[in-house]
């Protein structure tokens, strides 16, 4: 399958997401700037980051999207700030410190959307796992495992894991969230390129998906970008660890990166 071929899917599967007004959460990475990328060529779209003071989101968010044409709406996070998200969250999803702590920076983030009028927003999970995107999968390779196994299953079960903590948390500000990347007609075409090629980028990873996104003209410092999951690249996760101690660092020793 040609890189063209993925790009014409990526555009289908945003465009079956749209309507006349959306917002994205958006970090001014690879997965979040495609969708904003095809969505302005159809609808009225609004960027939203959350992220402390001088976090990676916040600072290429600004550079993405003034490359890309589009209003951003930003919200710095003071350390007092995140632990009250963090705490509002946890009333809101059950769950370990992992998982709170990946959607608290989307609580913030949804409740600005929110007073913006936002009724639905984009949100880029799902690439990570069509497109071998977490260190760990390659771990997996290497120890034996059935790789491609593990992520079709993984692809799948999204739904049940962090898609849905997501949809709760984004559903309490009213809004619909809705998954670009989590589609069955995407998932096809991933999956039925060779394992290898997905695996081929290992330093940035998700080399077809930074390919497609030339075809898309995405600007290249969002092409670029090493992937860094949402409470890294806000900095939320630093601010917790600091509160938590070593066991939060001890759970987190396990998360996908």
């Amino acid at each position: 399958m040609s890189m063209i071929d993925l790009a014409r899917e990526i555009e289908r599967s945003v465009n079956e997401c749209l309507e006349d007004k959306v917002g994205i959460a958006f970090s001014g990475g690879l997965d979040s700037t495609i969708i904003a990328k095809v969505a302005k060529e159809m609808c009225e779209v609004e960027l939203f980051s959350v992220g402390v003071e001088k976090s990676e989101d916040i600072v290429y968010s600004e550079i993405v999207a003034r490359e890309l044409g589009l209003p951003l709406h930003k919200r710095i996070l003071s350390p007092h700030e995140v632990m009250d998200y963090y705490r509002k969250t946890e009333q809101v999803v059950s769950g370990d410190f992992l998982k709170i702590e990946i959607v608290a920076p989307l609580y913030a983030l949804s409740e600005m959307a929110a007073q913006r009028g936002i009724n639905v927003l984009l949100i880029g999970s799902g690439s990570e796992e069509l497109f071998v995107g977490y260190e760990r999968y390659y771990t997996y390779w290497s120890e034996g495992k059935d790789l491609d196994a593990i992520l079709k299953e993984e692809f799948e079960t999204l739904k049940n894991r962090d898609i849905a903590l997501m949809k709760k948390v984004v559903r309490k500000h009213g809004i619909e969230a809705r998954f670009p990347f989590y589609s069955r007609g995407l998932a096809e075409k991933a999956f039925s390129i060779p394992l290898a090629v997905r695996m081929e980028d290992r330093e940035l990873k998700k080399g077809p998906l930074r390919e497609a996104a030339h075809f898309l003209g995405v600007p290249e410092i969002a092409v670029k970008r090493k992937k860094k999951a949402f409470q890294y690249g806000s900095g939320v996760h630093k601010i917790l660890i600091k509160e938590f101690g070593q066991k939060a660092v001890a759970q987190a020793a396990n998360t996908a990166v």
